[in-house]
């Protein structure tokens, strides 16, 4: 019996995408930079440092 990895959501804050789009600007390849670690995340892989101190499972990547 396979167990189904964790079911992970994504969300990017408002401060975030706008930031994004200033930076895409001068880095043209920043959305595939992080569409990478989007995937890696919703396949169950947890790069990054973990934030203790929320009372939410957070990553710092």
């Amino acid at each position: 019996m396979k167990t189904e990895p964790p079911t992970i959501q994504v969300e990017f804050a408002p401060d975030f995408e706008r930031q994004l789009r200033i930076l895409y600007k001068r880095y043209r390849q920043i959305r595939s930079d992080v569409q990478t670690v989007v995937e890696q995340l919703q396949i169950g892989e947890l790069p990054g440092d973990r934030l203790p101190e929320l009372s939410v499972t957070a990553f710092k990547v």
